[in-house]
C-alpha cells in the first residue's frame, strides 16, 4: 500500500493491514514528538499507544481527514498536553492537601487562568531549543545571574543575554495571545 488516501479509506473501513501500514509509517515520529514534550520514555510509549488506539477507535472519521500527518500531530500534541496537565493537577492537588485551610483571595476563575498561564509558559519553555531552555531555567528557576550562567556554561555573557531575550520574547508573545483570547 503506497497511496495514503487509499490507505486512509481502507483504514476508515476497518482494514487492519491499512492500520498496520499507518502505524509503521508514523509510530516513531509520534513517539519522538511526544517524548520531546513529556521527557519520559515510558510515558511517551504509553501515550503513543493511546494515540494509535484513539486513531483506531475513531477510524470512521478518516474519510474526512485531508492531511493525516497534520491530524496525527494535533492529536499527539493534545494527548501529550492533556497528560502534562493531568500530572500538574495531581501535583497541585497534593500540594494543596498539605496546605492549611487559609482563606484565599483568588477566585476560582483567577486560579484557573493562573494555572493555564503556568501550563502555557511550561509548554513554551519545553519547546525551546535545549540551550535556550537551559539558560532560561538557570535564570528563572535557579536565580542565577547572566554572568553566573555564562561562567557555568562557558558562554559569553552576550550569548546568555541573547538567549534570555529570545526566550522572553517568545513567552511574551504566547502570553499576549493567550490574554487576547481570554478577553474575547
Amino acid at each position: 500500500m503506497t497511496d495514503e488516501k487509499s490507505i486512509l479509506e481502507q483504514f476508515a473501513a476497518g482494514n487492519h493491514t491499512a492500520f498496520r501500514e499507518l502505524f509503521m509509517r508514523y509510530h516513531l515520529k509520534v513517539y519522538y514528538f511526544v517524548l520531546g514534550l513529556v521527557k519520559s520514555e515510558s510515558d511517551a510509549e504509553d501515550l503513543t499507544q493511546e494515540i494509535f488506539l484513539k486513531l483506531w477507535t475513531h477510524r470512521s472519521r478518516f474519510t474526512e481527514v485531508r492531511t493525516f500527518g497534520s491530524y496525527l500531530y494535533v492529536l499527539a500534541k493534545h494527548t501529550a498536553f492533556n497528560y502534562i496537565e493531568s500530572r500538574r493537577v495531581n501535583l497541585v492537588s497534593l500540594e494543596r492537601a498539605g496546605e492549611e485551610d487559609g482563606e484565599r483571595s483568588d477566585t476560582p476563575y483567577e486560579d484557573l487562568v493562573a494555572k493555564d498561564l503556568r501550563l502555557l509558559v511550561d509548554m513554551i519553555v519545553e519547546t525551546m531549543p535545549p540551550q535556550r531552555k537551559m539558560i532560561y531555567r538557570m535564570s528563572r528557576d535557579e536565580g542565577l545571574s547572566n554572568t553566573e550562567i555564562a561562567e557555568n556554561l562557558q558562554l559569553s555573557k552576550k550569548t546568555v543575554e541573547n538567549h534570555l531575550n529570545l526566550a522572553l520574547k517568545e513567552l511574551r508573545n504566547a502570553v499576549l495571545t493567550f490574554l487576547l483570547v481570554m478577553m474575547c
